[in-house]
């Protein structure tokens, strides 16, 4: 109130009016000053704040105006008052909480190759006033989708304007580049978990306990009235998906999320999705030869082996890091007989890692619809032949190749012109190995 009345040039006493006629007059000042921020907060003050007490009816009259007035005036005291209780919970919960971008996990990567226009595309999205407010970065497992978005969220915090990046994992297991799966500690795995670590980030631990519904509700007026990046990474894990965006929606003002998926979103209107490219040929290289300079091997890879395993198992960054693993144990044409055959337990984890939960979740049409699609031109056919080739009716075929898209199985070339359809080229490697009868056995 006295930096209102400071602005208008009034006077500031030091303590509260001695009397009540004191009060009321510096009340009439302050109304006759046409400033309504300051009427508001000298309303507030001299009906609830002041030491002396007054019935509105009085204040009204003193003001010089009649009570329904005076009650809009207190109103919008009010709502100063609840914003400045809510800036100054923030300034305290940013002192109590870690620096910003600490929730941010450890890249596990030493270089990223072939991103950075995906990366400038992304902050440009996530910064235009206009932009969307849930973007999903989608694709094959292994392919880069959680490397990408701790890449954006890095840039994100790098830049002036975003108070921080809060970092939900709902990935359930990792897979090493020793061929394991390991399982990880304490995911995220329903709503619930992810209102508690978003709440925890944000410094709210008073509200453990809470409903997610209450935790929502509490985050909510920070979240759309701040700019945060909300990131919650390997989305398709969770129990709930089909709830927990809905309930999140509301938070997205001035926040934005990423997201990641091996399962599309795209049944939600308000989520943009972004597919998640394999690498090029040049940055797979540029890749792989990183990766075996990293581990102490200095040998180069002659380019017609490198094209060789390129167009076994592609751009798949997961892939392309377990080979060069490999490459110090085994020679190279070991390696890529073994990604043939899936013989090697490390092979075997690999498809295991990027293919089971995916192929577990197909229906038996789109299950033929994937087997059938081996001989494929590697350019990609179009959906006529496919769909004769396939042998299924019509409408199995479209939910069948709906599914294989949503699951980013299958890749669509010129969606908007001639559409073609191919398999990515680990897919197809996987398809011609022994793996899917083990797991049918």
């Amino acid at each position: 109130m006295n930096y209102q009345r400071r602005a208008e040039g009034l006077e500031q006493p030091d303590a509260p009016p001695p009397t009540r006629a004191a009060a009321l007059t510096a009340l009439a000042a302050d109304f006759c000053s046409g400033n309504p921020d300051l009427e508001g907060w000298s309303a507030l003050y001299h009906r609830y704040l002041a030491p002396l007490s007054f019935e509105a009816g009085d204040l009204a009259l003193a003001a010089h105006v009649v009570p329904q007035q005076f009650r809009r005036r207190l109103k919008r005291g009010l709502s100063h008052l609840a914003h400045a209780l809510r800036e100054a919970e923030m300034d305290a919960r940013r002192q109590a909480c870690s620096p910003p971008g600490s929730h941010i996990p450890a890249p596990d990567y030493a270089h990223l190759f072939g991103v950075q226009e995906h990366t400038q595309r992304l902050a440009r999205q996530l910064t235009d006033p206009n932009g969307p407010r849930f973007i999903s970065l989608e694709g094959l497992g292994g392919i880069g989708k959680t490397a990408l978005a701790r890449a954006v969220a890095q840039r994100q915090i790098e830049q002036d304007g975003l108070t921080d990046v809060l970092w939900v994992s709902a990935r359930q297991e990792w897979f090493s580049d020793r061929g394991e799966i390991i399982p990880l500690n304490d995911p995220a795995r329903s709503l619930e978990d992810v209102a508690a670590r978003m709440a925890a980030q944000l410094g709210l631990q008073k509200l453990t306990g809470l409903p997610a519904s209450d935790k929502l509700a509490r985050i909510q007026p920070i979240l759309s009235a701040t700019p945060y990046l909300a990131v919650i990474d390997n989305l398709e894990t969770l129990r709930d998906t089909e709830s927990l965006l809905p309930a999140l929606h509301p938070l997205a003002g001035d926040t934005r999320f990423l997201l990641t998926s091996r399962y599309t979103l795209s049944g939600f209107p308000y989520v943009h999705i972004f597919p998640v490219p394999q690498l090029s040929a040049s940055a797979a290289r540029a890749l792989l030869e990183s990766e075996m300079a990293r581990r102490g091997f200095r040998s180069a890879i002659p380019p017609p082996a490198i094209e060789r395993l390129y167009a076994l198992i592609g751009g798949l960054p997961l892939a392309l890091k377990l080979v060069a693993a490999q490459v110090r144990c085994f020679a190279l044409a070991d390696i890529i007989a073994d990604l043939q055959r899936a013989q090697r337990r490390t092979q075997d984890a690999l498809y295991t890692f990027i293919y089971r939960r995916t192929w577990s979740a197909l229906t038996d049409s789109a299950r033929h619809l994937l087997l059938a699609l081996l001989p494929l031109d590697p350019d990609g056919e179009d959906r006529a032949f496919i769909q004769t080739m396939s042998g299924l009716t019509e409408a199995d075929f479209a939910l069948a190749l709906a599914q294989l898209l949503d699951y980013s199985l299958l890749e669509a070339v010129d969606p908007l012109g001639a559409p073609r359809y191919n398999l990515h080229r680990l897919t197809a490697t996987f398809l011609q190995t022994d793996v899917l009868h083990q797991w049918t056995a």
